[in-house]
């Protein structure tokens, strides 16, 4: 019933009105605390608060480390004693659940597995009176610290053309044994698809999520060879991967750093893009694109890109005879949306380009966080 499995809690769609009217003052404040407050994935955090009403449903949501909010219904290993990303308080006030990080080793119901992304995240609790106004919050930020897992016996290599289809060979381990491939993100990189970041993930399964695909198991050969690809899509983010190749049978594994990339685009003189407004709201983030100077009924593809390098595609606008268009759409094509998760904050660029005649253009949109966040 977890988001990485692709399914959504309908009860998360009531719990996540505490993304959307937090600039109210709180009449009180609640206080939150964390046991422990830091530890590498798979550690279970027990998060506690006091301060609220008696009886009383509160809502629950984190923030990643980047920025970017996410409803407690949608992360996996949160554990709360009602369903959904909502907690119910006892009769003193107080409200308490797990967090159970992941590290890898747990499958998920629909297949797979991921370690949740390191660096500090902040839970937060809060409770809604009239109008949706907040009447008491309060937050813990627990930090997911790196572990250092070494790989030695083996040897593994990558090697592309493009910075996304990438090919690896392998050696060093027992003839016919198998050897499980995991894939580590940027650190800098953020969940999308409504769902939570993550640090690693094999890339079957779980890659998917994160904009990756090829095998999470690959058989040696009769010398202990092993080859095999990975693709990396426009909504992988950019930056250094590390690709870990591991053989529980003999014990031996090697690790590989490749760079993601994609391809530059060039600008044309003339044509002109703009975003109205060029500031928008993480939760609600709607604008208008304004194109000027564009062919006369020009067919224009035009995608966003997130301060991850994460690229999601807008869909095709047509210009008039004028080579004008105006356009309303969302910043990452509803590929997050209310009332799930917010944007990733930061300046993000928005490009649009005509297939036919490579005619393009380039503007940045800059989203806010949520003005409730930490």
């Amino acid at each position: 019933m977890k988001q990485r499995i692709g399914l959504l809690s309908a009860f998360a769609v009531l719990a996540a009105l505490v993304f959307t009217f937090g600039t109210a003052a709180a009449t009180s404040n609640a206080l939150c605390t964390s046991d422990p407050v830091s530890g590498p994935p798979g550690t279970d955090f027990f998060i506690q608060c006091t301060g609220f009403s008696p009886n009383t449903h509160v809502n629950a949501y984190v923030v990643e480390p980047d920025g970017r909010a996410i409803n407690a219904g949608q992360i996996i290993g949160f554990d709360s004693n009602v369903a959904g990303g909502s907690i119910l308080t006892d009769a003193d006030g107080a409200a308490s659940f797990w967090w159970h990080s992941q590290d890898g080793s747990e499958e998920l119901p629909g297949g797979g597995a991921f370690a949740h992304q390191l660096g500090d995240w902040t839970w937060v609790v809060h409770e809604l009176g009239l109008a949706q106004t907040v009447v008491a919050q309060g937050q813990a930020t627990v930090n997911i610290e790196a572990y250092h897992w070494e790989q030695v016996g083996a040897t593994l290599a990558g090697s592309s053309t493009d910075k996304q289809n990438f090919s690896f060979t392998g050696a060093g381990f027992w003839r016919d044994e198998y050897v499980n491939i995991w894939v580590s993100l940027p650190p800098n990189c953020s969940g999308r698809s409504n769902v939570e970041g993550a640090s690693a993930d094999d890339p079957f399964y779980q890659g998917l999520f994160d904009g990756f695909y090829g095998p999470s198991t690959v058989k040696a050969d009769e010398q202990g060879h092993i080859s095999f690809p990975i693709l990396f899509f426009s909504e992988a983010c950019r930056g250094f991967y590390k690709v870990t190749a591991y053989a529980p049978g003999s014990g031996y594994g090697a690790i590989t750093e490749i760079e993601v990339g994609g391809k530059a685009i060039v600008t044309s003189s003339g044509i002109l893009l703009d975003a109205v407004p060029d500031s928008i709201d993480a939760l609600n983030p709607i604008f208008t694109l304004l194109g000027d100077s564009w062919g006369a009924n020009a067919q224009i593809n035009c995608w966003s890109t997130r301060p991850d390098g994460r690229s999601f595609g807008l869909g095709t606008v047509q210009a008039d005879a004028s080579g004008h268009f105006a356009w309303d759409v969302h910043i990452s094509g509803s590929d997050s949306f209310a009332p799930y998760a917010s944007e990733e904050p930061g300046v993000w660029s928005v490009t649009c380009r005509v297939p036919a005649s490579g005619d393009s253009a380039i503007t940045q949109v800059t989203v806010h966080a949520l003005t409730s966040d930490p």
